[in-house]
């Protein structure tokens, strides 16, 4: 007979038990129960523990909101008859080995734990994926563990489990952290009168709207302050309308500007008063309400906003990294009413911007434009797109014809106040169209004109920078700093100068964003910085090696005696060295720069909080000086009749001073208002040894050297960095780079019970 491997299988029984068999396996069900946590199904001859198991634990957990199938009664299934359950925790002690044994001997509870064995391969469940039911906390059945004598519950590990979001989120500061004595009185803002509420407002909302012209919160919590009481509601609404948000609020553009146009006869407050500057988007101007009514509301708008000063109509696409679309729109031009509207009102703009792409007409037309008396108040002015004539010197019916400079720089000369000027991305910026710029202008501002040269902006900072006091110049391909060497010289006034040489590609696939000059700055040119400067922002700095950065960076910390108002220096730059020779530069300049130039923070005065705190302080202060006039055992008459004993026997050694206690000894020494005792600078030089004047003359010889360079001490903002970062148009940081994962990789804590309920009871 042959040998089989097959276990024989136990007879099955049917047989219904009777209350009295019933009774006793229930019995021992409970004894069992007692011992683990093994799931139980609820029975149907046994109603009445099912309720009162049901009752206890809905005390505790809140039903689950999807029920699991119950299983049919029947016999057991001979497929999973005779397996032991795989188990993935450790057997640590006897318990863990009596658990499984009594896991066996209950099919109800074999088929649960097998129905909750099923491991996800998912990273992340699927939406339409079915989920199991959340156990009960506390209760018997739950799926989670088994629980030990102690109450501990052991919990098992389900493998693949979904991730937590990375919600770092930054621990606020309380006011228990910063305890601050008050008097608990509240001041009264509607006291407050309107200059400084406009201020308020205008300071917590700003900015109403991003570049991309998408509202901010700001809009609807400024309409909430309005409501709140009526000292609010005027300089709430100016802080709104003073530049109101017309292309953020797309749903109610049309309604916002016929409310400009024509308000309300109920409304109190003039709301057309409240207007200073409108941002417009000439890419949508055809919906500024209606395609067939935008231009007459255009005009009509700016007829009714008689306090505009301010008008910029501009492109999305101006803004870097400078490229024009790929698919083509409806242009936009400007419209003859609105200049007809400007005409008809008392209107004096200061500020306004011109774009070549929606100028139907040329230079000519634009001095026109700039003759009327809405535009002879211009103060700022920025020109977008200009370029000059192409194949204009290959043609000869352009001989002794002006150029597109001349003409520009003609229908400039017509503006009598303009003071501050901006280039954007226009090819006119050369030798040809600087010498003809106004010479009084204060601000000038050139960002993504590839032909200006250095040379060229040495010149005419030399004969038109008398007056300059802002220098902005971005991502310019083609300029280097060798104008910084003669800039104390051409520009005595100058205050702020900002440099950003990060550079865009034409088209988004090509690779032409490098720069057009040979080197940064020469080994030979060493700048020179005004006295009056107060901001110096220079950012990606490169093309140049150790020597002549070193050069720049020297230039700044010699100059620094000079520079009394300098206040915010930001540098950043790349030096082509080797690593190790680049940690010692930037270890060496960055800790220079920092001893130099970086304002000594001191902690804010905590007795001025708040009244209650000065107070409390003067009070403490006046008890001390107070206490400190008793000497102890001696009187406030004895003490003044020996301190003038001691002053008329001065030259005596044993003088009255001895008779004084040591308390008053050490108030004389050690006085708020005295100095320290001359004890010891009184000592003479043969008491002091040969070892002590050596140190001594060591120690100053080191502070002599540490202090060479002269330390400015006023900046509040000192950012210098020196690394091999090249610049993108799309800088990644860390955070692009993070999983959903957590940041932390603790290990997991079985105590830990309420976290991992809240995270759907996975152990990492």
């Amino acid at each position: 007979m042959a040998v089989t491997l097959k276990r024989k299988r136990g007879a099955i029984s049917y047989k219904e038990l009777s209350s009295d068999e019933a009774l006793s396996e229930s019995s021992d069900q409970d004894r069992t129960s007692r011992r683990k946590s093994a799931p139980s199904r609820r029975s149907t001859r046994h109603p009445q523990a099912n309720a009162e198991a049901s009752s206890s634990a809905s005390a505790h957990a809140s039903p689950a909101p999807i029920s699991v199938r119950k299983r049919q009664p029947g016999p057991r299934s001979p497929r999973n008859r005779g397996k032991r359950k795989p188990s993935y925790k450790d057997a640590s002690s006897d318990e863990d080995e009596d658990e499984d044994e009594d896991e066996d001997e209950d099919p109800e509870a074999d088929f649960e734990m097998e129905e909750h064995r099923i491991m996800p391969v998912r990273i992340r469940p699927r939406p339409t994926a079915a989920q199991w039911p959340r156990p009960r906390k506390g209760s018997q059945g739950s799926t989670r563990g088994a629980q030990t004598k102690n109450g501990k519950v052991h919990r098992r590990a389900i493998l693949a489990a979904p991730l937590k979001p990375n919600t770092v989120v930054a621990a606020e500061r309380t006011v228990a952290d910063m305890p601050i004595p008050t008097d608990g009185h509240e001041p009264a803002w509607a006291s407050l009168p309107y200059h400084v509420l406009l201020q308020i407002f205008v300071y917590a909302s700003h900015p109403l709207h991003d570049e991309d012209m998408k509202p901010t919160s700001a809009i609807p919590w400024l309409v909430k302050v309005a409501g709140t009481c009526s000292t609010f509601t005027k300089p709430a609404l100016t802080a709104l309308y003073r530049n109101p948000p017309i292309f953020a609020t797309r749903q109610r553009r049309r309604d916002l500007v016929y409310h400009l146009i024509a308000p309300p006869p109920e409304a109190h407050d003039n709301y057309r008063v409240m207007v200073k500057r409108l941002e417009l988007d000439a890419t949508q101007m055809t919906a500024l309400t209606d395609q067939a009514n935008s231009v007459s509301d255009l005009a009509a708008l700016v007829r009714s906003l008689t306090t505009l000063r301010e008008l910029d109509i501009f492109d999305p696409k101006d803004r870097p990294p400078f490229r024009d679309r790929l698919r083509r729109i409806r242009r936009w031009v400007y419209p003859n009413e609105l200049f007809e509207a400007l005409r008809q009102t008392s209107l004096r703009l200061r500020s306004w911007r011109w774009n070549h792409t929606f100028c139907s007409h040329g230079p000519l037309w634009m001095k026109e434009i700039h003759g009327d008396a809405a535009f002879q108040s211009l103060r700022d002015l920025t020109l977008n797109k200009f370029h000059p004539e192409v194949g204009r010197e290959d043609r000869e019916d352009a001989q002794g014809q002006p150029t597109t400079e001349e003409l520009l720089a003609s229908a400039l000369a017509v503006l009598p106040d303009l003071r501050t000027l901006s280039f954007e991305s226009c090819g006119v910026v050369s030798g040809h169209l600087l010498p003809l710029l106004p010479n009084n202008l204060v601000s000038l501002s050139v960002i993504n004109c590839g032909e200006l040269l250095s040379d060229t902006l040495q010149a005419f900072l030399a004969t038109h920078g008398a007056q300059m006091e802002e220098l902005v110049l971005n991502h310019n391909q083609a300029l280097s700093l060798s104008f910084l060497v003669d800039l104390k010289n051409s520009c005595p006034k100058l205050e702020v100068l900002r440099m950003d040489t990060t550079y865009y590609n034409s088209l988004v696939m090509s690779s032409d964003n490098a720069p057009l000059y040979d080197t940064l700055l020469g080994e030979t040119e060493i700048p020179s910085w005004p006295c009056s400067m107060r901001t110096i922002d220079m950012e990606y700095l490169r093309q140049w090696n150790s020597t002549s950065a070193a050069n720049f960076f020297g230039s700044l910390t010699d100059a620094a005696e000079e520079l009394p108002w300098l206040q915010e220096i930001t540098i950043v730059a790349m030096v082509d060295t080797d690593w190790r020779q680049r940690a010692e530069f930037r270890q060496k300049w960055s800790a220079k720069f920092q001893k130099v130039f970086a304002r000594k923070w001191e902690a804010p005065n905590p007795h001025l909080a708040s009244l209650r705190a000065f107070r409390e302080w003067k009070e403490q202060a006046d008890k001390e000086e107070k206490v400190d006039s008793f000497i102890e055992g001696v009187s406030e008459e004895a003490v003044d009749r020996v301190e003038k004993l001691a002053a008329v026997d001065a030259s005596d050694g044993d003088s009255a001073a001895v008779l004084l206690p040591s308390r008053a000894r050490k108030q004389d020494d050690w006085g708020t208002k005295r100095l320290r005792s001359r004890s010891k600078a009184a000592m003479s030089y043969d008491e002091a040894s040969e070892n002590d004047l050596v140190s001594d003359e060591e120690a100053l010889s080191a502070e002599d050297e540490d202090e060479a360079a002269f330390v400015q001490g006023r900046c509040h903002t000192v950012i210098f960095r020196v690394d091999n970062f090249r610049p993108r148009e799309e800088i990644f940081a860390e955070t692009d780079f993070l999983d959903a994962e957590p940041s932390g990789d603790e290990e997991w804590d079985e105590n830990d019970n309420d976290e991992n309920e809240d995270e759907g009871g996975y152990a990492w």
